[in-house]
């Protein structure tokens, strides 16, 4: 009966692990709000993705640097995990001229 439990609980974890996809933008910040950040990418397209607190928001090196170094029209590079282009959490935001 263990053996079965363990594995029907792996499985569920598995699968709900790799339910998110990694997706890089590369882009502009066109908005910011304190929960959310719009990047105009560089096909064009805009993006909104969530932006948690603890989301990290990187200079050169993937150091990390204040937020408030964050500002419209400054270059950026938002790691995000979600299931699609609709639905996005940031992970990282790394400022490209900082």
């Amino acid at each position: 009966m263990r053996i079965v439990v363990t594995a029907a609980l792996a499985v569920l974890l598995a699968g709900g692990l790799s339910a998110h996809e990694k997706f890089k933008i590369v882009g502009s910040v066109a908005a910011l709000k304190k929960d959310e950040i719009a990047v105009k990418s560089i096909d064009g397209a805009t993006y909104e993705i969530d932006f948690l607190d603890s989301t990290v928001v990187t200079g050169k090196n993937h150091k990390k640097v204040d937020r408030a170094l964050l500002r419209v029209g400054e270059k950026v590079v938002v790691m995000a995990l979600g299931h699609d282009m609709f639905d996005l959490e940031a992970f990282e935001v790394q400022l490209v001229d900082r």
